[in-house]
């Protein structure tokens, strides 16, 4: 069979994917500079990207396992669960990894997995919920897509993301503070201020929290295609996601995140894409990847 449509499918949307991110953290950048300019004139921008790559590079790491167990969640040995071992040294290493990640698990019914990566420190935690209602095929399309988070560094394109909010956030309190106290001399005239910094000033921090949410949305529907290709079984995913959808249905609204998301909550304030169009996209590789009615291109590998 010819590969090369799925080639130059999965390019396509990596293609994509790059660019939104790539524009997402320029917009992030920019909102930040000006703010800086608004406040300080060119210097302004200069200092607020200096503090950037302070904050980026001094913020200290917390080691994974402190985080985990932070969340109660305990590490899990190769004789304890063999079989998720196996599927999580298996996929880092098609992925590329320098080390499987440390393997955790939560003693909780909601159907939840997430990854940490503290500056390669990595490690993966699933739930007693996800690991008792999903078949083997789906658990490795769930621990595919978490793998693909740590190989694409996404936890550190949404830190860096954080620290423009954060700086933007910082900015704009400094600057209202400035402009409160200058309050009388525009009251009464020695001093004018055009109604744009004001405005921004007020809804920066906002428009820096959009762009953040944005940028996970991205992130997202890369790992989804980086599940895809790690398995060439982008149904197997889907599945998963499907079988959490109908768990949020029948139960108190869990979701496959680390945050669950409020009923009508609008979409742009979710850091995860809907499920069901996360669903539809991997459907479509499928059909993409299997044009003559096939389940895969002959590439898949067996990890369950």
């Amino acid at each position: 069979m010819d590969r090369r449509p799925d080639k130059k499918h999965d390019f396509r949307h990596t293609l994509f994917h790059s660019l939104q991110t790539t524009t997402l953290l320029i917009a992030n950048a920019g909102l930040l500079g000006v703010l800086g300019w608004f406040m300080a004139g060119p210097a302004g921008i200069k200092i607020a990207m200096i503090a950037v790559v302070l904050v980026f590079v001094f913020t200290p790491h917390v080691p994974a396992h402190i985080i985990m167990g932070h969340l109660r969640a305990r590490p899990l040995t190769p004789e304890q669960a063999p079989r998720l071992y196996a599927m999580l040294n298996l996929l880092s290493q098609k992925a590329g990894l320098a080390r499987m990640p440390a393997l955790y698990y939560l003693p909780s019914p909601r159907l939840n997995a997430f990854a940490v990566d503290q500056g390669g420190d990595i490690a993966v935690a699933v739930t007693k919920g996800l690991v008792t209602a999903l078949t083997p095929r789906e658990m490795a399309g769930i621990l595919a897509h978490e793998i693909t988070h740590i190989k694409n560094n996404d936890f550190q394109v949404m830190a860096l993301s954080s620290v423009f909010g954060r700086l933007t956030g910082y900015l704009s309190l400094a600057g209202q503070f400035l402009l409160v106290i200058s309050l009388p001399l525009f009251l009464t005239g020695y001093a004018r201020v055009s109604l744009l910094p004001l405005v921004l000033m007020v809804f920066a921090p906002m428009l820096s929290m959009l762009l953040y949410l944005a940028l996970s949305r991205t992130r997202e529907f890369e790992a989804d295609l980086g599940s895809a290709r790690l398995l060439d079984d982008p149904g197997a995913l889907a599945s998963a996601l499907a079988r959490v959808e109908q768990f949020n249905t029948m139960s108190a609204g869990y979701r496959l995140l680390p945050l669950p998301a409020r009923p009508g909550e609008p979409p742009l304030l979710r850091s995860h894409p809907p499920t069901q169009e996360r669903i539809r996209r991997l459907q479509h590789l499928a059909r993409q990847s299997a044009p003559h009615g096939t389940h895969g291109t002959g590439r898949r590998i067996t990890v369950y």
